[in-house]
């Protein structure tokens, strides 16, 4: 197999990464192995994926149901004895965060997410390990390689035949009509 991105020949078929540029050469594995059916596995990992503003709707609705059952804990304490009727207003005060967690998730979540560019035109991005704050998104799987191709020294090797500019045809059929011509002359 040779690597799409350098066309380095690989060692064997079992390789995972370009020996020469990190290129990750499962995906091109699995495409030939399918019959050049392209196979998304990011479409089968994000059907189970929430939106952000899903996301947001779903924890707004979480606080309202957890200011509601607070609110009937409350309601019991406040019962038994009249102290705890002051815990309502955090039952009250948990309901309207979840409600306004609600409508920003309906109506400014999605316009407030951060603007991806080409994610579904790269076939992998390798994703940021914890330890890496401040790193690109997108990174390589291997690193770059740190000598210079092979390629580039034979490239800019000379022949010693080819240092001399060889004479032409013509040019030594032309001196010998001159001498013929001069010593026909004199």
């Amino acid at each position: 197999m040779y690597c799409p991105k350098c066309s380095q020949q690989q060692v064997s078929e079992e390789v995972r990464f370009c020996s020469r540029c990190g290129f990750s050469l499962s995906a091109v594995r699995e495409l030939i192995a399918s019959g050049s059916t392209l196979v998304e596995h990011g479409a089968e990992s994000q059907a189970g994926q929430l939106s952000r503003s899903q996301r947001g709707v779903r924890k707004g609705a979480w606080m309202m149901l957890a200011s509601l059952v607070l609110t009937l804990v409350v309601g019991l304490l406040t019962a038994i004895d009249d102290d705890f009727a002051i815990l309502l207003l955090l039952a009250v005060l948990c309901f309207v965060i979840g409600f306004a967690r609600v409508l920003y998730g309906v109506f400014l979540a999605e316009k407030r997410a951060p603007k991806v560019k080409g994610a579904a035109s790269q076939p992998h991005v390798a994703p940021i390990m914890p330890g890496q704050l401040g790193t690109a998104a997108r990174s390589f799987e291997l690193s770059p390689p740190r000598v210079a191709p092979i390629e580039g020294f034979t490239a800019q090797r000379v022949e010693a035949a080819e240092m001399v500019q060889r004479p032409s045809v013509t040019e030594n059929t032309t001196r010998l009509l001159d001498e013929e011509a001069d010593s026909h002359r004199g």
